[in-house]
């Protein structure tokens, strides 16, 4: 929820406000990720990046605060997403169209391209599991 709720708006931000260095830095971020994979460390690190840079490309310190909280969700689910076999599809495609997004100065498709992103690995993650409804919805339903 943290992601879907800051990332789509931070890369929107990000179209407009990020600097030469900042796409550069992403731009590097997606080619050690194509590079190295999500399945080791340093694809991972690769990954946590770009999404930090986006952060801070978005050129709201407020959002960029959030940096750690998000890097440690896209560590933590890319992990789970692999906990029993390899990832079952590449999500670099998903973050090369935010890029190309933040690149054009297209605040719409980063955002779009960045919803995308999180909605596709939420779809990942959970992918083979139901959905936990948080226990306040669960009850709601039952009456």
């Amino acid at each position: 929820e943290l992601r879907t709720i800051v990332e789509p708006a931070a890369a929107a931000l990000a179209a407009t406000r990020r600097s030469e260095e900042q796409l550069h830095t992403l731009r590097r971020a997606l080619d050690d990720m194509a590079a190295e994979s999500l399945a080791v460390d340093a694809g991972r690190q690769a990954d946590r990046l770009f999404h930090s840079v986006l952060l801070e490309a978005s050129g709201n310190p407020f959002l960029a605060s959030l940096t750690s909280g998000i890097a440690a969700a896209v560590t933590w689910t890319t992990i789970f997403k692999q906990r029993n076999a390899p990832l079952r599809r590449n999500p670099l495609p998903d973050h090369q169209r935010v890029y190309e997004a933040v690149e054009r100065r297209d605040p719409a498709g980063a955002r779009a391209a960045m919803t995308d992103l999180v909605r596709l690995a939420l779809l990942d993650t959970t992918r083979g599991r139901p959905l936990r409804r948080p226990p306040a919805a669960r009850r709601a339903r039952r009456r």
